[in-house]
């Protein structure tokens, strides 16, 4: 096994990550009135800022949109970066719209998004409102000249809007970047690295698995999360396949199952879906198969994590095991000295921070458009899969 010092890094600080959100469930039952699972804070690492250097002094003039029960517009620490000044902030909710005023350091409010990007004065925005209205939203944000960051999903359950944003983000020549945690999980990241510098070669299986128990089942607007249908919700599975490789799936077959929880009855909610639980296998555009999951249903477990077999190596958590003998470097980017790793495994400073140099740098960000849509849109299909019995359906892909 290498034991190269970027390694024993990568082990220390996914080490550190696994402490943050390996939690067990009677205490996250506990906390559940503190703090929504997925958003504890990552211990703070002392060298995340080690090897940080500034690239520009340069500040990009940034609006925020959203804040509600998981308050994500200010959790990815634009306000602490220094080459961002936080220009405007809003929400529809005047109270939530002055407390993400208060979060982010700003004075300037708007009451919606769509007066915001009026704002000629703002060059990009973070777009953190209800997933139903994502993409609906980042294409106004990209119609007013403003580069454009996103919450997960990129679309949620249509496959017209996916076509929509994929044409909005490749005509107007701006940034788009859709913040998946998963892609900056450190063993996630790794995989990354390692996928690229040949370690595994052709992925034959790999598998992501997302946990959102019921038991912690969050407010959101209008109540899209009521009865909502698991993969339309994918990412944080998805990322494990597309997001360490680059690569989309090509067709899926999905089975559905239901817990019988009360929202998740016919009629009980706006989608009429009754499954809690959806498990997909997919086919890849490298010819091999994954295996991912969005479940609600099973009792007291949270959180995200996946696993990658190749014909020359696979990988666990922090285990490689393969033919490469000397590893590239493991540790994720380095941060500016005041931004926090923050939640998800530490991977919010990260994806601010990608989408920030990706501005500054003139170049695409990881989870640009190709990959979000790659990473979401599949999951639709797999739900056209589970109510057709599984039926082996082909998916749509994404490519510029």
């Amino acid at each position: 096994m290498n034991n190269s010092p970027s390694r024993r890094s990568f082990l220390q600080t996914v080490g550190f990550g696994t402490a943050a959100i390996g939690v067990s469930g009677a205490a996250l039952a506990q906390q559940k009135q503190k703090s929504i699972p997925g958003f504890e804070e990552a211990p703070t690492d002392p060298n995340a800022s080690k090897d940080w250097k500034p690239v520009s002094d340069r500040k990009i003039r940034v609006g925020i949109v959203g804040y509600g029960t998981c308050r994500f517009g200010a959790a990815f620490s634009f306000q602490d970066h220094p080459n961002v000044d936080i220009v405007a902030v809003s929400d529809l909710f005047p109270d939530r719209c002055a407390a993400l005023a208060k979060a982010c350091r700003c004075e300037k409010t708007y009451p919606s998004l769509e007066e915001l990007v009026r704002d000629d004065t703002i060059e990009a925005v973070f777009v953190a409102t209800d997933a139903p209205s994502h993409a609906r939203h980042c294409i106004e944000v990209l119609k007013h000249g403003k580069h454009v960051a996103c919450a997960v999903p990129a679309v949620y359950g249509s496959l017209e809007d996916a076509d929509k944003l994929f044409e909005a983000v490749k005509t107007s020549g701006l940034k788009y970047m859709m913040f998946e945690t998963s892609c900056y999980h450190a063993d996630c990241y790794a995989m990354r690295q390692i996928y690229h510098a040949g370690g595994f070669g052709r992925l034959i299986y790999s598998e992501g698995e997302y946990y959102h128990f019921h038991s912690h089942q969050i407010g959101s607007y209008k109540d899209w999360r009521v009865g909502s249908i698991p993969l339309w919700y994918p990412t944080h599975s998805t990322a494990y396949y597309v997001g360490v490789t680059d690569q989309p799936f090509t067709a899926v077959s999905c089975t559905g199952s239901s817990a019988g929880f009360a929202s998740w009855q016919p009629g009980a909610n706006q989608y009429n879906n009754v499954f809690t639980d959806e498990i997909a296998l997919f086919q890849t555009a490298e010819g091999g198969t994954s295996r991912m999951l969005m479940c609600m249903g099973i009792h007291s477990k949270g959180g995200e994590t996946g696993r990658v077999f190749g014909k020359q190596g696979w990988m666990e958590g922090t285990n490689y095991q393969g033919t490469m003998k000397d590893l590239p470097d493991l540790s994720r980017p380095p941060l500016p000295p005041d931004v926090d790793a923050g939640g998800h495994g530490g991977s919010h400073g990260q994806l601010m921070n990608e989408f920030v140099l990706a501005i500054l740098g003139d170049r695409q960000p990881l989870v640009d458009v190709v990959q979000a849509l790659n990473m979401t849109v599949c999951g639709v299909v797999a739900h056209q899969s589970a109510l057709k019995d599984g039926e082996l359906l082909k998916i749509p892909q994404y490519k510029i």
